[in-house]
């Protein structure tokens, strides 16, 4: 490994220690199904232009989900907590995926090993195209499709083109349904 190799793989563990560690020096706080999440603006803002828009902008972005605004700020001070976002239409382990990818550049979106899924009946199934593999692969798909995380689509979409070598029909038509709707041709 080069050098500068070592510096950039460095440089993504700092920044995914930050995600981890939680409040460190976080100024946002997000509830996804319940849960905190901390995070920076600063990073999500460098990372993803929705976020930079919702940040930023005096008219952040509105009206691309259809079931309504995925985060609502005036929602969440009507919960529990005033000043948390509420991420209501990402799951929680999507959007963890999202900030990973988000903070350090890299993430493995196949579900942990050897942990029971709700799609997966398979006692010992390792989870690299199983149902419960490819549900957690295409949510993440459209959330960084919706978040406009172009490379983690990319890597997600490179992701489910193997997962669907070994995958049951029934997933192979969910992959097939998803990329018809959302327009990649190439998955």
């Amino acid at each position: 490994m080069s050098s500068f190799e070592e510096s950039l793989r460095s440089l993504s563990l700092d920044y995914l220690n930050l995600l981890i560690n939680g409040q460190a020096f976080s100024d946002v706080t997000f509830s996804v199904e319940g849960r905190l999440v901390h995070a920076h603006r600063c990073i999500l803002a460098a990372r993803s232009l929705f976020f930079r828009k919702f940040f930023c902008s005096p008219d952040p972005p509105s009206g691309l989900d259809p079931v309504g605004s995925r985060m609502n700020p005036t929602a969440a001070a009507a919960g529990s907590r005033p000043g948390v976002i509420l991420v209501s239409s990402v799951g929680y382990e999507v959007f963890l995926l999202l900030l990973q990818f988000l903070y350090s550049g890299q993430v493995s979106i196949v579900p942990q090993k050897h942990e029971p899924r709700p799609n997966c009946s398979e006692r010992a199934c390792w989870h690299t195209h199983c149902t419960s593999a490819v549900d957690l692969a295409l949510d993440t798909l459209s959330a960084a499709r919706y978040f406009g995380v172009e490379q983690l689509a990319l890597l997600t979409q490179k992701q489910l083109s193997s997962m669907v070598e070994k995958a049951s029909i029934e997933d192979v038509m969910k992959v097939l349904i998803a990329s018809r709707k959302q327009d990649m041709h190439q998955l």
